[in-house]
């Protein structure tokens, strides 16, 4: 009898070696799999990092790093700085101010498709005017026009307001030009000496619609506010509702790790209680 309850012991301890040998072994799996996923994220967020698009230009260091304004005329070399987060053009001859903006060498050296203009007409340039300018022309290299020509230009649909606030202007270029955009010209007309111009970013839209929604000019109206006697009608309302609708508690179900611990601690429970037993019986 004692040879058959000593069996049956041994048998018992390695069935719990087993079972916490699993137990670790999942521990470690999940645990790897999770550095894994960890790693997997941290490297999709560095590669998509930037986030560029090449229908969207932000005025940022990565900008300036790549040099996609130049060419001007009557206007300082473009300035960046974070505290403003966009590129500062200031006006020093107000006798025709322009910069270029190359299009084409964005997407070039960003690795992005390049635009058809006929699939996005709608331009809106996000600026901040701190002076005075009439507006600002904007010329539109596109497909064989590799060049500011006048034929090629146009001024605001919707256009600025130089209140020294952040603002959108909007230009409509459907039927104006076809092929891939190339590059533009901005010039601030009318503007006066020492005028600062700050740009953030440039977004090219299929629709006006689009543009419009972009720029903020199609606001939906807000809802009328609710009454603080209406509010608390309303909560003791939804409180007896929710309270009719309430289920019994229910008792919360373990996790299966918790579990596992559990059934593991039973068995080596029950061969101490074994090993008990036979010394009694000794």
């Amino acid at each position: 009898m004692k040879k058959i309850l000593a069996l049956i012991l041994s048998m018992l301890m390695v069935a719990s070696c087993f079972a916490l040998a699993a137990v670790a072994a999942e521990e470690t799996t999940a645990a790897a799999g999770e550095e894994t996923t960890a790693a997997a994220d941290e490297e999709t967020t560095e590669a998509e990092v930037l986030d560029l698009v090449n229908t969207k230009l932000v005025f940022n260091s990565y900008a300036q790093e790549k040099k996609l304004l130049s060419g001007q005329n009557g206007i300082n070399k473009a300035i960046y700085n974070s505290e403003w987060e966009g590129a500062r053009l200031k006006i020093t001859k107000p006798d025709d101010p322009y910069i270029y903006l190359n299009w084409s060498n964005y997407c070039k050296k960003s690795n992005l498709e390049q635009v058809d203009s006929q699939s996005f007409p709608y331009i809106v340039i996000k600026l901040k005017i701190e002076g005075y300018i009439d507006d600002i022309e904007l010329f539109y290299c596109a497909g064989d026009v590799s060049a500011a020509d006048p034929a090629y230009a146009t001024t605001t649909d919707y256009p600025c307001s130089a209140t020294g606030e952040i603002e959108y202007i909007i230009y409509d270029l459907t039927g104006d030009c076809e092929g891939t955009y190339n590059q533009f010209r901005i010039d601030p007309m009318g503007a006066e000496e020492d005028t600062l111009v700050y740009l953030y970013e440039m977004v090219m839209f299929a629709t006006e619609e689009e543009a419009l929604a972009y720029a903020g000019y199609d606001e939906e109206e807000t809802e009328p506010e609710v009454t603080t006697e209406e509010k608390v009608e309303t909560t003791e309302e939804e409180t007896e509702a929710e309270t009719e609708k309430k289920p019994a508690a229910t008792k919360p179900v373990e996790e299966e790790g918790c579990g596992s611990v559990v059934s593991i601690g039973a068995v080596v429970a029950i061969i101490a209680l074994g090993v008990v037993c036979i010394k009694k019986k000794d």
